[in-house]
């Protein structure tokens, strides 16, 4: 299994991994990938990953990483709140509305995106 964030995932299955074992906040495009790769459909499980890369990115930040996921699945309705124990920070309303453009971006190549 790959970690990392899954920022290689597009790779790790053509070098042998079996799967992912990382966080996301669409894990459910994490399995679709691995099910592309196990079908044979190289440039789709590509397409997907490249249109999740830059959330991927954004939720890898140093510091703000967790929160990013959890603003997420708050967005997806997932979880009822995005609050972090202490001494987790919280987005502040520039990484909101980073998070929101990089969602709706996403939603246009991925409808599963759009909230």
């Amino acid at each position: 299994l790959c970690g990392n964030g899954g920022l290689f995932l597009d790779f790790e299955p053509e070098r042998g991994a079996d799967g992912a074992m990382t966080g996301y906040a669409f894990p459910d495009m994490l399995v679709e990938l691995i099910e592309l790769h196990r079908a044979g459909k190289r440039d789709a499980a590509h397409d997907l990953f490249d249109a999740h890369l830059p959330l991927i990115r954004y939720e890898q930040q140093q510091g703000v990483g967790l929160a990013v996921r959890k603003y997420l699945l708050w967005r997806r309705g997932v979880i009822t709140s995005d609050a972090q124990r202490k001494p987790g920070p919280p987005l502040n309303a520039a990484a909101r509305a980073e998070v929101d453009y990089l969602l709706g971006r996403l939603a246009r190549r991925d409808p599963r995106a759009a909230i």
